[in-house]
């Protein structure tokens, strides 16, 4: 389903008091690294990350805006159309009726004038038909291909995700991500950190289960380009 791409800035409150995240912070011993300042404002990253959530579910599909642009385009053209009935040319006798009614209101109306009626009516006349050809341009530049399946709708975790390794490379901490190969759980200081940041966030925003996250963390790395440039250095 194509939608339009999200636009502007919004944030979000955390869904948990800014007072619990220095508890979560010592549980991942990263808290000594982050002084009040840093911790304030990572508490409204993640009010951030709510808002980047909340516009992505908002988005607007585009087949109204497009219906909307294309009944503006035609409405107007049609105005323009029957308010031409006293210029130079063949017209019919509706255009000439509307028209001349129009402008023979005009001509009353003490601040127009019957000198300029017919001078307002043809310069509404060429400002509906500049935006009637500007709504059909809008129309036509509107995205037409749905974007790949998935992507929108979890770019707010890379974002998640990316902030997760930031705290790690502040504090010296290695942002480990597992599973044991024995019992299949998933293990790792990136997982600890995602599911308790995760509670921070909106409930719908959560992952389900510790496995959903680990998946959720392991498809960001692998589209986050600092991840990406991590992997290359441990290899070398």
């Amino acid at each position: 389903m194509t939608r339009l791409p999200a636009s502007g800035a919004r944030i979000d409150t955390p869904r948990r008091a800014k007072g619990e995240l220095k508890a979560v912070l010592c549980d991942l011993r990263v808290a000594q690294v982050l002084d009040e300042a840093a911790q304030h404002e990572l508490y409204w990253n993640l009010g951030e990350i709510i808002g980047q959530w909340s516009r992505e579910r908002e988005r607007l599909e585009v087949s109204p805006v497009a219906k909307a642009l294309l009944s503006m385009a035609n409405n107007l053209s049609e105005v323009s159309r029957l308010l031409g009935g006293l210029e130079t040319g063949i017209h019919s006798d509706l255009e000439m009726a509307v028209s001349s009614r129009v402008a023979n209101l005009l001509s009353m109306d003490p601040t127009v004038g019957s000198h300029s009626a017919q001078d307002l009516l043809t310069s509404f006349r060429a400002e509906a038909d500049r935006i009637a050809h500007v709504c059909m341009i809008a129309m036509a530049e509107l995205p037409q291909v749905p974007g790949e399946r998935g992507r929108w709708a979890y770019e707010w975790y890379d974002t998640f995700t990316a902030l997760l390794l930031q705290i790690a490379e502040k504090a010296g901490v290695e942002p480990t991500l597992g599973k044991d190969r024995k019992t299949k759980v998933r293990t790792g200081w990136l997982l600890d950190a995602a599911l308790a940041f995760e509670t921070f966030l909106d409930r719908s925003m959560r992952s389900p289960s510790s496995e959903a996250c680990g998946k959720r963390l392991e498809r960001s790395l692998g589209r986050l380009p600092q991840a990406k440039q991590r992997q290359k250095s441990r290899a070398r």
